[in-house]
């Protein structure tokens, strides 16, 4: 369970390297009052409508109520990485972040080259001059409306980003490893029910799977389908290393019931320059999990790479050559100019990174 106090006292701790930027339609009387400010931009964007934006620390900004994003989930969001100033491959999260919006008819406010001058000047702010690492949070919502679900009754989106901190594990269990419980009851919802590839406000799936297993004592827990196959964890991918004969085999459950992460895409890339036989596998077992020659790890942009120990009580391989090679290759290219960009770099050198192709082409439908 937890512990009310230690989570407020950490939420402080976040304060001084958290800054927010705010953009939404001006509605006088229903648009919140940190819209009014000194400082804040005012203009009309492409429906004619007064929108304002700026840039606020974490006590400052504020959401409308009646926003769409908080009352029925209906928005996108993505999850950035800041590591050594450098913010990891910004250009395929965007593109996931604006494929996503595209699927629920959301329309962005900013171009393409925009949205990442934003999050670069954002990222200056909270991090300041000699911080290294953060985490954005990216979201836009269906924006203000009233209280009906129909989205015809919102005006405009939303779009807010947040740049602070994220910790979802103690740094000590990266080296132990973690142990993941599997939710029985709860199961991934299926594409016919929501795209897990539309990264959606709506978690509510993943949340009610972690009430179920809260009391196991795990950090994360196992979601299976509809018929009993793995599909991912609540707010990572999942993979299983093993040797089998010569061969370096790596499995990772099938897309159609779990996001394609881009740390995912780094991954199956990283193994297949390793000489990995990567296999997608579209009716993995919690049993093909289990056993002492197999390598079990989660993989998410706030999490890294996590190795895993038991699932359900049960013992993985407690030596990881296979998954040390995969870690070693990905955090050398994480510094690799393709895949990342400063939050220093010139406006210039930003347009460069955004003309140049994913770094993953032969991964490009996963976008």
């Amino acid at each position: 369970m937890n512990n009310p106090i230690k989570v407020a006292e950490e939420l402080s701790k976040i304060v001084t390297h958290t800054r927010v930027f705010l953009s939404m339609p001006y509605i006088q009387g229903v648009t919140p009052f940190c819209m009014e400010r000194a400082g804040v931009r005012s203009f009309r964007d492409a429906s004619g409508l007064e929108r304002r934006d700026g840039y606020f620390k974490l006590n400052e900004a504020s959401l409308s109520p009646l926003d769409h994003g908080n009352l029925y989930g209906d928005a996108v969001f993505e999850g950035i990485r800041i590591d050594d100033r450098r913010i990891l491959m910004l250009r395929e999260h965007i593109d996931r972040w604006i494929a996503s919006a595209q699927k629920l008819e959301l329309v962005f406010p900013y171009s393409r080259e925009d949205l990442c001058r934003i999050i670069l000047e954002l990222s200056r702010q909270a991090i300041g001059k000699d911080g290294s690492r953060a985490y954005l949070r990216p979201v836009l919502t269906r924006g203000i409306g009233n209280l009906g679900v129909n989205p015809a009754k919102c005006i405009a989106p939303t779009m807010y980003i947040v740049c602070s901190t994220i910790s979802l594990y103690p740094q000590s269990r990266y080296e132990r490893g973690i142990d993941v419980t599997v939710s029985r009851k709860i199961r991934r919802n299926g594409p016919e029910q929501l795209d897990p590839n539309i990264k959606t406000n709506n978690y509510l799936n993943n949340v009610l799977a972690l009430l179920e297993t809260r009391r196991q004592g795990s950090l994360e827990t196992i979601m299976l389908t509809d018929r009993g196959y793995v599909a991912e964890a609540t707010a990572d991918n999942i993979f299983v290393a093993e040797t089998i004969g010569e061969k370096k085999i790596l499995k990772v459950p099938a897309a159609r019931y779990a996001l394609i992460g881009l740390t995912r895409n780094f991954v199956i890339d990283s193994a297949k320059r390793l000489g990995f036989e990567v296999i997608e596998d579209d009716q993995m077992l919690i049993s093909d999990l289990i056993g002492p020659h197999r390598e079990v790890f989660i993989t998410g942009t706030a999490c890294g790479l996590m190795p895993v120990t038991h699932v359900d009580g049960l013992e993985t391989a407690s030596e990881r050559p296979l998954t040390a090679s995969i870690q070693a290759l990905m955090q050398s290219r994480a510094s690799d100019r393709r895949l990342s960009i400063s939050i220093d770099d010139s406006d210039s050198a930003l347009l460069t990174y955004l003309a140049e192709p994913s770094c993953f082409p032969e991964l490009a439908a996963t976008k």
